[in-house]
């Protein structure tokens, strides 16, 4: 491969660019989240993503993330071939009750657009009817949460015209009960809302 420079830098070039593409498109291989593969008309990974939900638990040695449960796409959330206790605050084996319940309750949890965590799609019934379905990482985990906690959850997805710290914010405006999705914590967001651990 050889580069056909320009003055203008936007007009700097490959020479056998669909060499390149072409030689691309046939690797696959395992990355840290999953397989990788490319293809000439897909912008993201084409599939399997892979994700580890962890519970920290203390050692000798310090902390150990020991994996809970896990997801691969296409799928869902599944217990781990070994499968792990869970170590509760306390350091307990017996999930607590003195926290609050929440079996029954009806919570407004905002997501955020943003693949591969939420991916917003116009489903058609046939009849020229579309509904908003949403999948991907998040919407799996609040499945399973409803699922599991025995919770309600009405999932509005937030304005795209808005920053993650305008977002988070309407939590604390009350348009959201909760917000889950790939929200950093900063120093600024804690000041007004309280983040899981």
């Amino acid at each position: 491969l050889s580069v056909v420079e320009s003055s203008f830098c936007f007009d700097n070039h490959f020479d056998e660019s669909d060499l390149l593409l072409s030689t691309l498109n046939g690797i696959e291989f395992i990355g840290v989240s999953g397989p990788i593969q490319f293809s000439e008309n897909v912008t993201d990974r084409i599939n399997g993503s892979y994700y580890s939900l962890k519970n920290i638990q203390p050692s000798v040695n310090g902390l150990n993330f020991v994996s809970i449960l896990e997801y691969a796409d296409p799928g869902n959330w599944r217990i781990p071939i070994t499968e792990s206790v869970i170590i509760w605050p306390g350091n307990s084996l017996t999930q607590p009750v003195d926290r609050a319940v929440l079996r029954g309750v009806s919570l407004r949890v905002g997501i955020i657009q943003s693949v591969p965590f939420t991916i917003v799609q116009n489903i058609s019934d046939g009849n020229g009817q579309y509904t908003i379905q949403y999948t991907g990482y998040i919407p799996e985990l609040i499945k399973l949460l409803t699922d599991t906690v025995g919770f309600n959850a009405t999932l509005i997805l937030a304005p795209t015209n808005k920053t993650y710290t305008q977002i988070v914010q309407l939590v604390n405006t009350g348009d959201f009960d909760i917000i889950v999705g790939d929200v950093t914590v900063t120093s600024q967001r804690r000041e007004s809302v309280g983040f899981s651990n």
